[in-house]
């Protein structure tokens, strides 16, 4: 059986356990925090090994999955611990969601194994995930973390460039940098923006990319008729964009604004909320993609 170790056991690496169980796995887990411990034993019972120490953790695992603070430092020190423990041919993979793996490398024993494997949250539910080799990454590491995401049923990109925020999350800035600036300037409230989202763009590309939905709005002629026709007026729109100022005035407007938006509600029944939506649309989008209709 195949033993999978979580280092960090957050909002993240408590996800990662669950998709990892649900593949079959053996899974070994390790968090400072033992309350974060104590959530994952609630979870999970007895289908984890807690481990005491990062070292104990890892050992004999044949993939890590690391979900540290988004730090550089304490995540160097962290995959730092684990130098000596972890196996010859064991792929590290960070789930660091801005951080770029050669940043992460530097002196480490296993650089040639390190990379990142940045998952969406939550990992248990959402198929995506981002697979980034550093400097001395190793082919052989990235092509292992490929076919070892695949065959938890997830569907891994290989990114040949390392950038700030990877690749869905500089997507997911733009619209932000986008829905802020529409408040910040008055153009329209916050449940607004969300509804534009959720009732507009949201719906299609749950199904579509935007090339692939662009290619859908250029008719007949596909993407190269909308090129000709409404790129320019799209490319006016890059020009026009802004960068909003994000006083503290603004995040107070905004954060009042969805804790009205959802009724007071606690953070769990909206996240169990989102999680048997998403677990729906995703299940029409592969069945439709299992028809051959995407």
């Amino acid at each position: 059986m195949v033993r999978a170790a979580v280092l960090g056991c957050g909002v993240i690496g408590s996800s990662w356990i669950a998709a990892f169980l649900a593949g079959g796995l053996k899974v070994s887990v390790w968090d400072p925090s033992p309350h974060a411990l104590a959530a994952v034993r609630a979870r999970h019972g007895d289908a984890i090994d807690v481990a005491s120490t990062p070292e104990a953790a890892v050992a004999g695992a044949d993939f890590v999955q690391e979900n540290g603070p988004e730090d550089a430092k304490t995540k160097r020190a962290l995959l730092g611990r684990i130098g000596e423990a972890v196996e010859p041919r064991t792929v590290v993979a960070s789930s660091t969601s801005t951080l770029q793996p050669s940043t992460l490398q530097a002196n480490l024993a296993f650089a040639d194994r390190l990379l990142i494997g940045h998952p969406f949250n939550p990992p248990h539910i959402i198929p995506l995930v981002e697979v980034v080799g550093g400097t001395l990454t190793a082919e052989w590491a990235i092509d292992a973390a490929m076919r070892f995401y695949r065959q938890l049923g997830k569907r891994p990109i290989r990114l040949r460039r390392e950038r700030p925020g990877h690749l869905a999350n500089r997507l997911q800035a733009a619209l932000w940098r986008e829905a802020v600036d529409a408040v910040a300037s008055g153009q329209a409230s916050v449940e607004d923006v969300d509804a534009a989202v959720t009732l507009a763009l949201g719906p299609r590309w749950a199904l579509l990319g935007p090339f692939a939905t662009f290619n859908l709005g250029g008719g007949p002629g596909g993407l190269a008729h909308f090129f000709e026709h409404l790129g320019a007026p799209f490319e006016a729109l890059w020009d026009d964009a802004q960068r909003p100022v994000m006083t503290e005035e603004l995040k107070r407007t905004m954060v009042a604004a969805v804790r009205d938006g959802t009724g007071g509600q606690s953070p769990d029944a909206l996240a169990t909320d989102r999680d048997t939506r998403l677990k729906a649309i995703l299940a029409i989008s592969n069945r439709r993609a299992g028809e051959g209709e995407l």
